[in-house]
């Protein structure tokens, strides 16, 4: 029973992606969709997506390495960029498999706990959704609605960003009181996911703010590489929208319900964009943007796999390994 609930747990995933595109195919006309997808320039769609995915990489990599050197040891920005591409290509399977692989790492080659070092990168990844959310906030303000279902649209995302805002003050407020409050720290460590708050415990106001200052520049990086790209595909978007909705199609892609990223996203192009241009045109670019991104994500971590692989090795066989290793060829010599 239990192999069969862990093969089941990992089988929705891509059960949820299969039903979410034959939904999608059931309403927009496969042909449709196979004829738009060979419209672009295939060599400038790449020239758009791989810049912006190694200035993406080179975003990620400084902001893991601050937050790591910040709350459980120093780095170096060099020692981060290797591991950070290589994990790409887990995160292509999972997203989750790659941040922890990433912890791993860091764990074994730093020392410090891993459920320290996970919690600190728990602390990146809420604020990449709240870095979306900020975005998306600044859409709800001055993108003005022209239709009845966007004003709803618009009204309902008011509504939940106030809501959300209000749930990162009260998490930044509940740390800063166990701060103050021994009783508070005592029972918040003494919990079952107590080690992963140690990096929220020591986390400033600032702290947040400055993570968010480090990660924002790559959403305004796709958000340019995304606008020139749907220019590739005859697609215009005001940009006022697509600061409003891009954000919501990541957070859809981020969605555990599918598998590599795929289906929640599509759905939520057609969802917010539709109204741009025919849905199967779409629906092709979100297709085509998804797996040029994921394949540039992809040769970004091959070229540096090797120089990881090393690492890891070195960080696996630790340091009296690595003395003996040194010491053989002396001894062979003699």
């Amino acid at each position: 029973m239990a192999l069969a609930a862990r093969w089941s747990r990992r089988a929705l995933p891509y059960i949820g992606t299969l039903l979410i595109f034959a939904l999608l195919f059931w309403l927009i006309p496969v042909a449709g969709v196979a004829a738009a997808l060979v419209q672009p320039p295939v060599v400038k769609f790449f020239g758009d997506f791989l810049p912006f995915c190694a200035f993406y990489w080179m975003i990620d990599s400084l902001c893991l390495t601050w937050v790591v050197s910040r709350f459980n040891t120093p780095m170096r920005f060099r020692d981060i960029l290797p591991i950070r591409a290589s994990m790409y290509l887990l995160s292509m399977i999972n997203t989750n498999l790659g941040q922890g692989g990433v912890a791993w790492y860091l764990h074994r080659k730093t020392g410090a706990p891993l459920l320290e070092v996970l919690g600190s990168i728990l602390l990146i990844a809420l604020m990449e959704v709240y870095q979306l959310f900020l975005f998306s906030t600044l859409g709800v303000i001055f993108f003005p609605p022209s239709s009845a279902r966007q004003l709803e649209i618009v009204s309902f995302l008011r509504v939940a960003y106030i809501i959300a805002w209000f749930a990162l003050g009260a998490i930044i407020s509940v740390f800063a009181l166990a701060r103050r409050s021994a009783r508070l720290r005592e029972w918040i460590e003494g919990s079952k996911p107590g080690a992963l708050a140690g990096t929220f415990l020591a986390a400033r106001p600032r702290d947040y703010a400055i993570v968010l200052s480090l990660k924002a520049p790559g959403f305004l990086a796709s958000l340019l590489a995304q606008h020139y790209a749907l220019a590739l595909y005859g697609i215009t978007i005001p940009f006022t929208k697509l600061v409003l909705f891009l954000p919501l199609v990541f957070l859809a892609a981020a969605l555990p319900i599918a598998a590599a990223h795929l289906g929640t996203s599509q759905a939520a192009w057609i969802l917010f964009f539709s109204g741009s241009a025919p849905q199967a045109k779409i629906l092709a670019y979100s297709l085509a943007a998804h797996f040029t991104f994921m394949f540039c994500n992809g040769l970004i971590g091959l070229f540096f796999l090797a120089r990881a692989n090393r690492e890891l090795t070195a960080v696996q066989l630790g340091p009296t390994d690595g003395m003996f290793l040194e010491k053989e060829p002396a001894q062979q010599k003699g």
